[in-house]
């Protein structure tokens, strides 16, 4: 970050709150580990709970920097802190608190949804608790709910069943960065789920496959479980042969 830097017509880098500051200065922007939270009014998510998922952070990064994720149609004292796509989260400074700190407002501008949320950012991650998101049957999850949700996963089947929900319809090398990933996850069992969403790519997914594609499969060619090295080694032969 250089210096003060503008965010809104009226706002700038030295108006963000000192909890963002504090949060930033311990990872700068990221995922959240808790996303959950109660609200007094629905949201997109549920019924009487938002989910929130990343904080933007004080970089250059286009889609994560909080710089470069402001948008121009909102009221210039909003600063918006976390987005995914058309749910935002952002700092009201028309309600400031005791200590200076602004209000927290939950924003969907699909549905036109405005509401407080939480008096402060203290008080919104304080709240926020553990939360496993549901795989939807119909439509896509979007990216932040998709690598959120990959990085919270608790179990095996429940990345089974990511894997099938991102078997189209996603960016291959973007995807094939996370089979890459797990590929080396220390759970043998997330592994196995893993191998077998690979095995799905080349196999179906051929004439769309990425550059890094054999890399990725020579990860578990060279997986310390034998049994995994002869199912990687069975897929190696079939897909030359194909």
């Amino acid at each position: 970050m250089k210096g003060n830097s503008a965010l809104t017509s009226r706002l700038s880098s030295d108006d963000l709150p000192r909890s963002y500051y504090q949060l930033v200065s311990r990872q700068n922007g990221g995922y959240m580990e808790n996303m959950r939270f109660s609200t007094a009014e629905p949201t997109s998510d549920g019924l009487n709970y938002g989910l929130i998922h990343y904080i933007l952070g004080l970089h250059e990064e286009t889609s994560h920097g909080i710089f470069q994720q402001q948008r121009n149609d909102l009221p210039d004292y909003f600063i918006v802190f976390s987005a995914n796509e058309q749910q935002l989260f952002a700092f009201d400074y028309s309600v400031i608190d005791d200590f200076g700190e602004p209000a927290i407002r939950y924003l969907d501008l699909e549905t036109d949804n405005w509401q407080t949320v939480a008096p402060n950012l203290a008080a919104l991650l304080e709240k926020t608790n553990s939360y496993q998101m549901e795989i939807p049957l119909v439509g896509k999850m979007t990216l932040s709910e998709v690598e959120h949700s990959l990085l919270l996963a608790k179990d095996a089947a429940y990345l089974e069943n990511l894997w099938l929900h991102l078997e189209d319809g996603f960016d291959k090398q973007w995807l094939f960065n996370w089979l890459a990933f797990f590929a080396e996850h220390a759970e043998v069992s997330f592994r196995k789920a893993t191998l077998q969403a690979l095995e799905t790519q080349l196999l179906y997914f051929r004439l769309q496959l990425p550059k890094n594609a054999e890399d990725v499969l020579d990860l578990f060619l060279s997986d310390e479980k034998e049994d995994l090295c002869m199912q990687a080694e069975i897929l190696r032969k079939e897909y030359k042969d194909n």
